[in-house]
């Protein structure tokens, strides 16, 4: 059992190897790929169920067999890792793949070849209005033992599934918390921020932080969630946003604050929060002291001169 559950586990970061290595090779993809990797469903109530494709391509140069399955997911970790779960109070919350259908669930690939395979989520009276999420998972089998040669691939691919059965949605987002990389040496230009989504749908954080001076303009500012990443519901996960000078304006000593207007899509209306951000300017200090000693040196010169 315990074998099984660790099987169950992937971080989706890992089925994207190919495309990586792809851009490295001058923009040709290898292995086999899955598309879309992220597939997002609205269901209404009176669907009976809906039906999309995913897309299997053998870029090798040999004949491949897959496995494909259906898994539930969940969220690994604040990082926005995806979890392949078995059986816990998560995926019987949240899950979906108990309303999967896959068109097949083995499919072998000429070189080359591309196919499209039909994926259909059932509105059964069990699925619970809400998010649910699932992947088609598809394992790559290399024919080692068949005749001719063989390209031997390891691979796992995922193709995510987000739901939102109408009828009883609660979408919420929060800012628990944020951290940034400045100091009493430097102003930020990094910001973390600490999403929870206490709703039962995944949601898409927006909005800015900006840097405010001491006299409340604005010197840098950054967009929340360019990649568009979801925070799954009961879930906290982490978005990095990086700051950008919008002035060159004289850094002068007080207090700075990060300035956060967020919300998430679908709505307009922006909840705000303010963070103090202690900052000494050094530089000035600096300056400031070789001005005093400057003319402390000078007064002294002067009145050395008035006595002689």
């Amino acid at each position: 059992m315990a074998k099984q559950r660790n099987s169950l586990l992937l971080l989706a970061g890992l089925t994207l190897l190919w495309p990586a290595s792809a851009a490295a090779a001058g923009n040709q993809p290898q292995g086999i790929s899955l598309t879309p990797f992220e597939q997002q469903l609205t269901i209404q109530p009176t669907d009976p169920a809906k039906t999309f494709d995913v897309i299997l391509t053998n870029h090798t140069k040999s004949l491949q067999e897959l496995d494909l399955t259906a898994r539930d997911f969940g969220s690994l970790n604040d990082t926005g890792g995806i979890l392949l779960e078995g059986s816990n109070d998560y995926s019987r919350k949240y899950g979906l793949a108990s309303w999967l259908s896959l068109g097949t669930d083995t499919v072998v690939l000429q070189a080359g070849e591309t196919r499209s395979l039909p994926v259909t989520v059932y509105n059964r009276s069990s699925l619970q209005p809400g998010g649910h999420y699932g992947a088609v998972v598809a394992s790559v089998n290399s024919l080692n033992g068949q005749s001719g040669n063989r390209v031997i691939i390891n691979q796992q691919l995922l193709s995510l599934i987000l739901v939102d059965k109408v009828g009883g949605e609660h979408f919420d987002l929060k800012l628990a918390g944020i951290s940034q990389n400045g100091n009493w040496l430097h102003l930020p230009n990094t910001v973390k921020l600490h999403f929870l989504n206490p709703g039962n749908v995944h949601v898409i954080p927006r909005g800015t932080v900006s840097l405010l001076s001491p006299s409340g303009s604005i010197i840098a500012r950054g967009i929340i969630n360019d990649d568009s990443s979801f925070v799954l519901p009961e879930t906290y996960r982490d978005i990095f946003v990086t700051l950008t000078p919008v002035s060159r304006s004289f850094e002068l000593p007080g207090p700075y604050h990060l300035a956060v207007n967020y919300r998430y899509d679908g709505i307009n209306h922006y909840a705000s929060r303010q963070f103090l951000v202690h900052y000494v300017d050094l530089k000035l200090y600096a300056l400031i002291i070789v001005f005093v000693a400057l003319g402390v040196w000078l007064y002294r010169r002067s009145k050395s001169k008035a006595k002689s």
